[in-house]
């Protein structure tokens, strides 16, 4: 079950610590993000593993496992296992002015996998942000915001860094095209112009993405799109549709709703009301 937080922006100067996004219990996909993510994420290792590669450094994610990532870490992940046994982890998406500080005073000062000694209180908190969320409480954000210092102050006393032992550059010419795509997606994109910039044929980019990801470019690019869309609802909805869809690289809006429903199951005008989004 996946929860999306909507942030009224008089909140941002007002509470130091928000959370975002909420997810129990999900099967992981593949995720490919060299230039990272606009908010900070903690990914728990639920059921499988996962490879995990973090800026240069590549580490196995085992139950009960914690991958902290600041806003802009480099970073891709995949089941570690095969298709009869998914990687089920559960993870938290959140910002705030004071999130900087409050990480490094409660010793998270690492991207990269923490070795959680105890459950307990781990499950205990996310069974607190679920219950707040499908309550009827008022000022829900403020309470998320509560339960989320808690849950960090609980998690920072009983985990531990684990060291890197082994690192690698992952300069494969799947991660150059993923980096391309995650800089210019707002923009009309084609196969000739990442073809000019990396200095290789289409053909061969189309064959080298298709055997280093299993996907095809044009549907990464889209993933890409989308994922910056549904941020851009939560962070500004006060946009239209239009205009969300034409800053994520869509250029007709009918397009957009069509291709949006079809990754995330509803339109962008009511993604906002799933279970979960808070005015």
């Amino acid at each position: 079950m996946e929860y999306t937080i909507r942030i009224n922006k008089q909140l941002y100067s007002s509470v130091p610590l928000l959370l975002r996004l909420l997810g129990r219990d999900c099967i992981q996909e593949p995720i490919r993000r060299p230039g990272g993510m606009s908010l900070w994420q903690i990914i728990i290792g639920a059921a499988g593993s996962g490879n995990v590669i973090v800026d240069s450094s590549r580490q196995l994610l085992r139950p009960w496992d914690i991958l902290l990532l600041p806003p802009g870490t480099a970073h891709s992940y995949e089941n570690a296992g095969d298709d009869a046994h998914p990687w089920i982890v559960h993870f938290l998406g959140f910002t705030g002015s004071s999130c900087q500080r409050l990480m490094l005073d409660m010793r998270f000062h690492k991207a990269g996998i923490y070795h959680l000694k105890s459950r307990e209180h781990c499950l205990w908190h996310l069974e607190n942000f679920t219950d707040i969320l499908t309550s009827e409480m008022p000022d829900k954000n403020r309470l998320l915001s509560k339960e989320l210092y808690s849950f960090l102050l609980d998690i920072s006393t009983e985990s531990f860094y684990i060291e890197t032992t082994a690192g690698r550059h992952d300069g494969s010419l799947a991660t150059d095209i993923i980096l391309y795509l995650e800089e210019h997606y707002a923009e009309d994109i084609s196969l000739r112009d990442l073809s000019e910039h990396l200095g290789k044929t289409p053909e061969y980019l189309c064959t080298c993405f298709r055997r280093e990801t299993g996907d095809t470019i044009i549907r990464q690019l889209t993933r890409i799109r989308i994922g910056h869309a549904r941020l851009l609802l939560l962070e500004s909805p006060e946009l239209s549709a239009r205009a969300v869809g034409e800053r994520c690289g869509f250029r007709s809006a009918s397009y957009f709703g069509k291709v949006f429903k079809e990754y995330t199951g509803m339109t962008p005008q009511n993604y906002m009301m799933i279970p979960g989004s808070i005015a």
